[in-house]
């Protein structure tokens, strides 16, 4: 896992960016399939036109809750509000998967009983052309706002940005199939298979804000750096008891308990000290971490060793 050590006011105004550049591309793809549609009568195309809507209402809760992920810690919520952006993953694959399951549906019954035709087929494969690439562009912004801020909600995004490129590339292909092989039943069979990869693209939205929501300790990775840096100080002899659980806001955004171990002849004083120490030289990495470090002297402990147990 890449850590990206940037401010929280950077991340927002980022994350905000990101959020509006989508939300008027998908806005032109809404006005530009429902035309398509209603010239062409092509079932592909609802259900790009439909994914199109449950896009629309992605994008826009996404953006609402990953502000108030953004909040600072209150009375209320003290440790702050950084779920809210795991709560949209989770919702955008609950959207995900609903469309999935009509356009399915759709795409069984006009197998079975083909009696729409498509008309101006034409219409149908520039409009495709022209998602495709709105699609590709968008797909290749968010992967730069995503390396930029490790953000989940993006990274959500973007994984379904890059599932609607692959639906377009096969709905493309569905109409050509109708077009030069009067092959009628391809328009039903590429829109299920386009529903079918949909649905598989929502078990990686599912796992990762699952695992943040029910505070799933983080990366063994991430963790690793975090040992490295506790095991550089040359006073701490071991640590164990250790606790993890990602915030959500972003890949950096944590929280940790610890329990560090020190020579018994070393005082209450120094070892506060050297606590705060560790402490501060984790924060230096990962600023947005929170850590809470308890001290036990070595001899209580009856293995002196670097665990996470």
């Amino acid at each position: 896992m890449t850590y990206v050590n940037i401010s929280q006011n950077e991340y927002g105004e980022k994350i905000k960016k990101s959020s509006l550049i989508t939300l008027g591309v998908v806005l032109f793809l809404i006005i530009i399939k429902a035309f398509a549609y209603f010239a062409t009568g092509s079932i592909i195309i609802l259900s790009l036109l439909a994914d199109s809507f449950f896009d629309l209402i992605i994008t826009l809760t996404t953006f609402i809750l990953v502000r108030i992920s953004l909040k600072k810690n209150t009375n209320e919520y003290r440790f702050g509000y950084g779920k809210a952006e795991a709560l949209s993953a989770f919702i955008e694959g609950i959207v995900i998967l609903l469309i999935s399951i009509f356009i399915l549906y759709m795409a069984y019954q006009n197998f079975i009983d083909p009696e729409i035709t498509i008309i101006n087929s034409e219409i149908a494969l520039i409009v495709i052309a022209i998602s495709i690439f709105a699609t590709l562009m968008l797909v290749r912004f968010q992967t730069r706002i995503m390396k930029d801020t490790a953000s989940l909600s993006v990274e959500s995004e973007k994984l379904h940005y890059l599932s609607d490129l692959l639906t377009n590339i096969a709905a493309f292909v569905g109409i050509m199939l109708v077009m030069f092989a009067d092959f009628s039943r391809a328009d039903p069979l590429i829109a299920a298979l386009i529903s079918i990869y949909m649905i598989y693209t929502t078990i990686a939205i599912f796992q990762k804000s699952i695992a943040v929501l029910i505070d799933r300790e983080i990366d063994d990775d991430l963790k690793s750096e975090i040992f490295d840096i506790v095991k550089s100080h040359n006073k701490v002899l071991g640590f164990h008891d250790v606790r993890t659980r990602q915030s959500g806001s972003s890949k950096g955004k944590f929280f940790m308990q610890m329990h560090i171990e020190v020579s018994e002849h070393v005082s209450l004083e120094e070892s506060h000290n050297i606590a705060d120490q560790v402490e501060e030289n984790i924060l230096n990495k990962f600023p947005d971490a929170e850590i809470i470090l308890h001290v036990d002297p070595s001899n209580v402990i009856e293995e002196k060793e670097f665990v996470d147990a």
